[in-house]
């Protein structure tokens, strides 16, 4: 009977843990239940913390597995609309990943001589964002400081430490309450000890909200506005265009919406990814029909510069470092890449492109490629291609002939801060993102990816441009703040003035700080760790 009700407790606080996130999730989540929401694992925690010589870590580890499966599952469910396989194995290990930084801490306490709290959840925690963004597994699409992305008022002190300050938000008055209500249970001096924690963490949770509710409040851009033109097409990702003649039909559909917004100011037409119905070899773009079009329709409208979404194929000459992910062209026996790119197309003058670096796992890139190869055939069963999508080898800007300079963001990019405030630091005023939300249907992923671009504008204080096939598209300005949006699966056009901003957050010069720092302390603090255990090994055999 105690067993049973040993393992039921467990059960049900690792559920309330992985439904409390759930709830707090956008697009429909309500965010301040995530102040409360791993209170119940934190129970859990020390529970099998105090029985530790009579439950292994392996079930601490399981336990919190399922609070973060459950988290995973029911946010990101909507990638099977992608790819099925794709999903489940997304769901799987990044709930592994997640689960990571809990059984550091908790093997923390069970090592170390001293009496560990959870405290060093945060570093751990912070540390895993950090590097979990850096790698080619990398997913931050559920990194806790996303939390707020719908309630921009709440954490304009992004602009000072990007979403890691978020997280460490969140994680502190989650522990802070929990040793409240651990501590309210037991004796007076205890019970003063819980009024502490409880006070700390309201004045926590107070303080940073207030700062932002000010910064909210007084945050005035400079007046330096540009006019831009998005278009949403509309397109459905699923049905291709096939023939010349629904090539010549997409295209003239895409400029007859950006037509009935531009006037004489208009300065920028932006487009979504893959708006060009086929891709362009770059050594003969100009003759590429899409380009072409343009071309003429910039000769109507000068000085109206188009940012167009295409995949480019590029050819690499025998004297070139030949990537692991070009392949061989049959008829011109040369290695060449493919790029999901965003192309400026100026009134005058040369293209200009970027390539997307951030590359989603197992659709757009297999990670690891060069020692994973053998496996290509199983990215096409993950919907994807037999190998991997080219990169750029640096992080440039694109510049009009105003001398504006634009920062391009290819769809998943736009969830990376650390990597978008690279583009401020070569001088980017505003910022382009271009996306094809269409993939997963009329889900929450779509709204989720909208509502995450807020949080770019707030942590380098750049307005955007945000131009979706069939997601949302929208202009935001520089609090995180949605000035105009379309509908979902809206074939039409938008447009706006935005200020251009060419100061620096402090965001943006220094970066995720926070994650480096704690990264460099977890470090040494599992280093710590080995020692202990080792000292403490030969300790117990003499």
């Amino acid at each position: 009977m105690f067993i049973y009700k040993f393992r039921t407790h467990k059960l049900i606080l690792s559920i309330l843990t992985g439904l409390l996130l759930v709830l707090s999730w956008p697009a429909r989540g309500f965010p301040f239940l995530i102040f409360f929401a791993f209170i119940p694992l934190l129970f859990l925690e020390d529970h099998i913390n105090s029985l530790k010589y009579k439950v292994r870590a392996r079930t601490f580890f399981v336990h919190a597995w399922l609070s973060f499966l459950i988290f995973n599952l029911f946010t990101t469910w909507w990638i099977m609309y992608a790819t099925l396989p794709g999903m489940i194995a997304a769901v799987i290990l990044n709930s592994l990943f997640m689960t990571l930084p809990w059984l550091l801490m908790h093997l923390s306490r069970r090592i170390l001589p001293s009496r560990q709290g959870p405290v060093s959840l945060i570093m751990f925690w912070l540390a895993f964002e950090f590097l979990h963004g850096r790698w080619e597994l990398s997913w931050s699409w559920l990194d806790l400081g996303n939390v707020f992305a719908g309630y921009p008022a709440w954490v304009q002190w992004y602009a000072y430490t990007g979403t890691a300050g978020g997280a460490l938000w969140i994680l502190a008055i989650n522990i802070l309450l929990f040793l409240a209500i651990k501590q309210m249970r037991k004796g007076w001096f205890e019970a003063r000890k819980a009024r502490i924690n409880a006070l700390m963490a309201l004045s926590l949770f107070i303080v940073p909200a207030m700062f932002s509710f000010h910064t909210w409040l007084r945050y005035e851009e400079d007046a330096s506005p540009t006019h831009v033109v998005v278009v949403q097409p509309a397109q459905d990702p699923y049905d291709p265009a096939v023939s010349q003649q629904e090539v010549a039909e997409r295209v003239e559909h895409m400029i007859a919406l950006a037509d009935e917004k531009i006037n004489p100011a208009t300065r920028f037409v932006v487009t979504p990814e893959g708006a060009n119905p086929r891709g362009i070899w770059r050594h003969e773009a100009e003759m590429h029909y899409t380009i072409r079009r343009i071309r003429e329709h910039q000769e109507e409208h000068p000085g109206v510069t188009w940012l167009l979404g295409s995949f480019v194929y590029a050819f690499y000459d025998d004297e070139d470092d030949i990537p692991a992910s070009a392949r061989l062209h049959q008829q011109h026996n040369r290695f060449y890449d493919v790029f999901n790119a965003a192309v400026m197309i100026p009134p005058a003058g040369d293209l200009q492109y970027h390539y997307k670096y951030k590359l989603v796992p197992g659709i757009e890139r297999m990670p690891y490629f060069t020692l994973l190869r053998p496996l290509g055939r199983l990215v096409d069963r993950f919907g994807g291609i037999a190998g991997s999508l080219g990169t750029s080898e640096s992080q440039e800007v694109m510049i009009s002939p105003e001398q504006i300079r634009i920062a391009p963001s290819i769809c998943y990019e736009s969830i990376y801060g650390d990597y978008t405030r690279g583009f401020m630091l070569h001088g980017a005023s505003m910022l382009f993102i271009m996306t094809n939300d269409g993939w997963w249907r009329d889900t929450p992923g779509y709204r989720q990816h909208n509502q995450y671009a807020r949080l770019r504008a707030i942590e380098t204080r750049r307005s955007i441009a945000r131009s979706a096939s069939t997601g949302i598209s929208a202009f935001i300005n520089q609090r995180g703040e949605t000035i105009k949006e379309t509908a979902w699966w809206e074939a039409t056009a938008i447009a706006a003035d935005i200020n251009k901003n060419h100061r620096l957050t402090f965001f943006s010069r220094s970066g995720n700080y926070l994650g480096r720092f704690a990264t460099f302390l977890g470090a040494l603090f599992i280093l710590y760790m080995i020692s202990q255990r080792i000292i403490g090994r030969q300790g117990s055999k003499k």
